[in-house]
């Protein structure tokens, strides 16, 4: 019989660490498990740099608690910068790779949390309308774990989809594309970055080559420390749970980053001794499966910037981005450029007591999904899935109020 923990959380991105850690403040003996050799998630193994979500677009903080100690370590690494994004508004943290994962392992040990990397889920067992166990698969073999609580920070619901709990699927064509970021050096430091730019280069690029790319602006800027350049410019409409579909696409998309490359060396000034340092590795993935929650967050609810004062245990000032598909991108702002409540049954399972959803598993219909996916949001969501899991193995299962207590007491934002 395998080992036994309070609380398993799968997953090592910002949803995962936040539950692992909210859940260890709480008490609890915590298992993080994550298949890749680091922790960070997007922001380390598909390079999207960024932590979008900590503000609202007026600046005002909405996230603390445990994404407010990830950001402290970047700090103490000199790795922490904030912008502005001129033509979206939003306000983002700029990171460095290692300095995030470096940051990631110290939050999390510090924390407590035990973290196994190198290890996949392949499958859970379920009792009762409960998961019982996960298994495993590592290099040195097969292992069960047995807990009490889990939290699926998965992104795509692997524990969920494996446990028999509710999940929903959109159709391909009407998920968030993918992107793969394309980390670039030799960009001068005075070059052209901005979305005008962009699109002059684009057009350009196809008038002298005859090669016409999806996407003719993004999101392009100069990272802290190394002043290397990060571009969200490839799309794909991938779906990510067909592997034989999403191999063809990660190949589609490094092709169009190389021609990407060309283009701006060619057209965009300050970029003529440009070089691709890396893409990816992984496409960014923004979209497959969803956690079927006891409450699903609504347009209406995002858009109207709906408080919920009894039942929320997070917040969310990130506009509706709706990347409908490749190369184009819609925003739409909240009422008054704010922040709406995120509430409980959200991120709880309909049907399966003892397990939770983070981050972009969060309950949410497809426009209001375009806004709470994103990072700085799924440390908040799933900070509260930790410390509700935390609870819930204390026989404290499911009090809102108490709940909402630890996360204030934890320094969030509730």
């Amino acid at each position: 019989m395998g080992e036994k923990y309070d609380v398993v959380v799968i997953g090592g991105g910002a949803g995962g660490i936040g539950a692992a850690v909210g859940a260890a403040w709480s008490g609890a003996r915590v298992l993080q498990v994550e298949q890749y050799p680091f922790l960070g998630g997007a922001a380390t193994i598909s390079s999207v740099l960024t932590f979008c979500g900590f503000f609202d677009q007026q600046g005002e903080r909405v996230v603390a608690g445990v994404g407010e100690e990830m950001l402290r370590r970047l700090r103490d690494l000199g790795a922490y910068e904030e912008k502005t994004m001129n033509w979206t508004g939003n306000r983002i943290v700029l990171l460095d790779t290692e300095a995030t994962k470096l940051a990631a392992d110290r939050v999390t040990e510090a924390a407590g949390v035990e973290v196994r990397l190198h290890s996949t889920l392949i499958g859970a067992r379920r009792e009762a309308g409960r998961i019982t166990e996960v298994e495993l698969h590592h290099r040195g073999g097969r292992e069960h774990i047995r807990a009490d609580a889990f939290v699926d920070a998965s992104g795509d619901g692997a524990l969920l989809a494996a446990a028999g709990a509710g999940v929903r699927v959109e159709p391909v064509d009407q998920r968030q594309t993918s992107t793969l970021v394309c980390r670039f050096g030799g960009v001068a430091e005075d070059a052209d970055l901005s979305r005008d730019g962009l699109r002059t280069a684009v057009a350009a690029y196809a008038e002298s080559s005859g090669v016409r790319l999806a996407r003719d602006y993004g999101i392009a800027v100069h990272l802290p420390l190394t002043r290397e350049v990060i571009a969200l410019l490839v799309d794909e409409q991938a779906d990510v749970l067909d592997a034989k579909a999403f191999s063809r696409d990660e190949a589609s998309a490094r092709r169009q980053a190389w021609q990407y490359l060309d283009a701006l060396r060619k057209h965009l000034p300050g970029w003529s001794a440009a070089y691709l340092i890396e893409t990816g590795p992984q496409l960014g993935i923004r979209e497959s499966r969803h956690l079927v929650g006891r409450e699903t967050i609504t347009a209406a609810d995002v858009l109207e910037a709906r408080k919920r004062p009894d039942t929320s245990i997070a917040r969310c000032g990130w506009p509706i981005e709706d990347h409908a598909g490749p190369g184009i991108t819609r925003y739409t702002e909240l009422a008054g450029k704010g922040w709406y409540d995120v509430p409980y049954g959200a991120i709880t399972s309909a049907d399966t007591d003892n397990a939770w959803g983070a981050g972009r598993l969060t309950s949410a219909d497809p426009r209001a999904y375009a806004s709470v996916r994103v990072m700085g949001t799924a440390f908040a969501t799933g900070h509260a899935a930790g410390v509700a899991a935390a609870r819930h193995a204390e026989h404290e299962n499911h009090d809102v109020a108490a709940i909402r207590a630890e996360l204030r007491r934890q320094d969030a934002i509730v």
